[in-house]
């Protein structure tokens, strides 16, 4: 018999248990009535031939058990029993049940989780109909060994020449403000992209329609499609959006259509304009990049496709040698051409799911521990069931069938934690680090049918783990002796090696987790605490951006000219807010108060530099502000001068500093007067040879530099230029959040194209850096749960195993006299060890992380090592209460008791 019919036996005896056993019956009977024939035809009675027939056949639950057996049928309901048996041990043992389960749960879901997110990265998937044959098509640069987008004349003769792929189109993606009705401005993201586009997705539209080929003719009116997340925020969900004209930077458009909810093609974009880009208009070389997309046709594979573009670009490339000498188009998958990840990087990506099964091992491990512990209260039945004849492996097979229950209980639970935390992180977390930037469109919350598969996996693996090698412990080589040991007070099994070295590392992960748990949330609280030195919830601060393009399509499209339109717009728009009776003052900087600020390495006249590696304090930030900046936030110069306008006109090659650099870097003494230069650093990026030097002319008050850490600043003028005047800062009287619907319309009033971004009040512009703090507390705290109920769990079983192993020694030695403190610490020595070890060991983690974390030369503060000291000490004692019932048990036993142990 083949494999195949083997198996699909077993499969239906497994389906369809009834059946088989009916017609194994009906096979009993079948033969029984034959041999009682022949008995009958040699001339016995009916009785006696019934009788004689079943005694040459033997015991016929005998006969059903070797036909199982020759049929590869008796797993079936053996298994069966193991995993009813299993599920009872659920109940027997709630501890170990609750424990079990909370582990291997979060160690499941924290797999599946990263396994799903990993797997968006490095295998992205469209969801659309065949998404996988969407492709795009970019140049390989073999100049400067970098991919870049196509130029306009390159997609204009692909599109006209190549057949392998079809409905080609090309978009370009740029920010617009989208002015509506109310006047006001908000930056979002626009694909100014060829109808054609979509086509390829095969998405209609959810009302109204998408573009067509005629929106793209020069003169035709200008029409946008919008996204459902913009039809629902910006105009309340209206069915009558349809014929609306809304205002894209200095352009109005007809909404003509709403896409449905999650389409984001090309990228993460919400609104779509035709694009209207003239190849004759450019000369070559010269046109603007576009990013081409398109579908493979029926039949053609993605090496065919290559094959024929590559064809195309040794043409082009002899044609126009100046210009496509060093291009090769490639064709890719089209995700490729967003979310592109070497090789290397993809393997180094997927490897991050080695620490997750390394993770679930140490956590499957734990509960292994008191697997073992609570089989080895099971050691009599398992010798016993060993002498009547089972074998190991099907003593091994049934512990591992009671581990499966558990880790399918828990890895159904880490199914639906997985499912709802993905959800979670794909909605908001990972939005709020991004700082409001949106995933590519084809990254999705729900859990794939990989994801499932490789749950299963971790599911089977835990109960490998957790079930299989307690078992081949208990079942290894003197199994009858320890029996003998177990009866005689010799105490049978014993924690080994292994154990001990699980015990150890479970205590110093209590340490660990918790105290990392701290040291985070130390952080976040100073950052919460810092001073700003002024009233910074009375200013709004917002991040400006502008479109490139002139007003005038014939306009100068110099970097000077966009500079000075720039640093135009911005008076004017100071000029506007002044006007404003709510508004006390507004001021330009490159950065603000209790944002990140880079770090750099500085030196001082004189040779002393002060150096990236030095004590936190030590670091020095930097920032561009306009002369007013201190007014306006209402803070003076505290010596030396502020920044007169002759110093923005003559581009001099002056600083001020703020007091904490005076106290870290000058140890109190009087800057005004010295020089400082950059070494390295954000503030060193410069293109002379030779750092230029800069006078400090005066001193500062600290005004919340670099995120609360309260490091050394740097401030220097806004050039005149208007470069580096990337923030603008609002003194409101009032509420700053009532505020910025009126910014938002008077910087759209000032100009369309003006941007403004992360629009916040001053004392909530660390939310972001708070909110990943709060994210990896949260992350943390789960994970202290988890190992110190797992490890306080494993501790007590360790000792109730101890005693249960030796309570006829430890009874029969008190009877005799001895100390009872004597006897309990000489059984207990062994595992207060352990307990001790683990916690050193994890104190001294923490002090090798928190002195990596900081500075090299500088390790923890004097009250970190404290909380570390005081921690572990707190720990150890906790794990000693872990021993307190195990001990009572221990000193309570009577010698009468103890030589009835078995």
């Amino acid at each position: 018999m083949g494999w195949t019919k083997r198996w699909k036996k077993r499969l239906r005896a497994l389906v369809h248990k009834d059946a088989v056993e009916r017609e194994l019956d009906e096979e009993l009977a079948f033969h029984l009535e034959m041999a009682t024939r022949e008995k009958l035809r040699a001339g016995m009675t009916a009785e006696e031939a019934r009788r004689q027939a079943r005694i040459e056949f033997g015991g016929v639950e005998r006969f059903k058990e070797e036909v199982r057996d020759a049929r590869g049928l008796a797993w079936v309901s053996g298994m069966s029993l193991d995993f009813r048996l299993g599920a009872r041990m659920l109940v027997k043992y709630p501890g170990l049940t609750l424990v079990g389960t909370l582990a291997i749960t979060f160690a499941i879901w924290i797999g599946i989780g990263t396994f799903e997110f990993l797997s968006q990265v490095v295998f992205p998937t469209l969801p659309f109909e065949q998404g996988g044959r969407v492709v795009a098509i970019r140049s390989w640069d073999a100049e400067r060994s970098r991919m870049r987008a196509a130029g306009l004349h390159d997609f204009a003769a692909w599109r006209g020449e190549l057949r392998s792929v079809r409905e080609l189109g090309a978009y370009r993606a740029v920010e617009r403000n989208l002015i509506t009705g109310d006047g006001r401005g908000e930056p979002i993201g626009v694909a100014e992209i060829t109808a054609s586009g979509f086509g390829v997705t095969r998405v209609p539209a959810l009302l109204g329609r998408t573009l067509t080929a005629e929106d793209e003719a020069p003169g035709a009116p200008p029409v946008v499609v919008i996204g459902h997340d913009v039809w629902q925020r910006r105009f309340a969900g209206d069915p009558g959006m349809l014929g609306r004209t809304v205002l894209l930077g200095r352009q109005r458009a007809t909404v003509v259509g709403v896409m449905p909810e999650g389409f984001g093609f090309p990228v993460a974009q919400n609104v779509w304009t035709p694009l209207r880009l003239d190849p004759l208009g450019y000369a070559r070389g010269e046109e603007p990049r576009v990013e081409v997309f398109g579908r493979l046709a029926p039949g053609v594979s993605l090496d065919e496709a290559q094959a024929e573009l590559a064809a195309l670009g040794r043409r082009t490339s002899a044609d126009f040698a100046a210009t496509h000498r060093h291009l090769r188009p490639r064709v890719m998958p089209y995700a490729r051409s967003v979310l592109s990840l070497p090789l290397g990087l993809s393997v180094g990506i997927l490897s991050l799911n080695g620490f997750v099964i390394i993770l679930l091992v140490l956590v499957c491990g734990n509960v292994a521990l008191l697997m073992f512990a609570r089989a080895a209260t099971r050691e009599g039945e398992i010798v016993v069931r060993s002498a009547l004849g089972a074998s190991r492996r099907r003593i091994v097979a049934q512990m591992f069938a009671e581990a499966l229950v558990l880790s399918a209980l828990a890895g159904v639970a880490g199914l639906a934690a997985a499912s709802f935390g993905l959800r979670w992180a794909m909605d908001s977390l990972i939005a709020e680090l991004m700082d409001g930037a949106r995933l590519p469109f084809w990254f999705h919350s729900s859990l794939s049918p990989a994801s499932i598969v490789y749950a299963i996996v971790l599911t089977v693996l835990a109960a490998l783990i957790a079930g299989v090698v307690p078992a081949l412990k208990m079942t290894g080589t003197g199994l009858q002796g320890r029996l003998r040991e177990s009866g005689a007070g010799g105490g049978g099994l014993r924690f080994g090696g292994l154990w001990t070295a699980v015990i150890v590392t479970q205590v110093a992960v209590t340490v660990v987790f918790p105290l990392i748990t701290y040291f985070v949330q130390k952080d976040a609280r100073q950052i919460e605490a810092q001073k700003d030195g002024f009233a910074a919830g009375q200013y709004l601060a917002a991040r400006l951006e502008m479109d490139r393009e002139p007003p005038d399509p014939a306009g100068d499209t110099t970097r000077a000219a966009y500079l000075a339109r720039i640093e135009d717009t911005r008076a004017r728009l100071e000029r506007r807010l002044l006007e404003e009776p709510t508004v006390a003052g507004v001021t330009f900087a490159s950065n603000i108060p209790r944002r990140y600020h880079g770090w750099n390495q500085i030196e001082m006249d004189g040779g002393a530099v002060v150096p990236l590696d030095t004590a936190r304090g030590h670091r020095v930030g930097a920032a561009h502000i306009a002369p007013d900046y201190f007014e306006v936030l209402g803070r003076r110069v505290l010596s030396g001068r502020g920044f007169y306008s002759s110093d923005v006109e003559s581009g001099a090659r002056v600083v001020i500093v703020n007091e904490r650099f005076v106290d870290v870097v000058l140890g109190g003494k009087n800057p005004v007067g010295r020089r400082v230069r950059y070494v390295a650093g954000e503030g060193a990026a410069s293109e002379e040879k030779e750092r230029p030097w800069y006078e400090i002319v005066g001193v500062a008050p600290d005004l919340g530099m670099t995120s609360g850490y309260g490091v050394g600043g740097l401030y220097h003028p806004v050039p005149a230029d208007g470069l580096h005047a990337d923030y603008l800062v609002v003194g409101v009287r009032g509420e700053p959040e009532e505020f910025a619907p009126a910014l938002q319309r008077l910087a759209a009033g000032v100009d369309p194209t003006l941007r403004l971004h992360d629009i916040l009040p001053l004392d909530e512009v660390e939310a972001s850096e708070l909110e990943f703090y709060a994210f990896w507390i949260r992350i943390t705290a789960l994970l202290t749960l988890v190992v110190l109920v797992l490890s306080w769990a494993g501790i007590y079983a360790v000792m109730s195993f101890t005693v249960s192993r030796r309570t006829r020694e430890i009874g029969i030695r008190v009877a005799m006299g001895a100390d009872a403190r004597r006897v309990v610490f000489a059984i207990f020595r062994r595992p207060l060890t352990q307990v001790a070890l683990g916690v050193t060991a994890g104190a001294a983690v923490i002090l090798l992380l928190r002195t990596g974390l900081s500075d090299p030369g500088h390790g923890p503060s004097a009250d970190e090592v404290a909380a570390l000291i005081g921690y572990a000490a707190v720990m150890f004692a906790v794990c000693l209460l872990a021993c307190v019932v195990p001990t009572r048990r221990a000193l309570g036993v009577e010698v009468t008791e103890a030589l009835r142990v078995e």
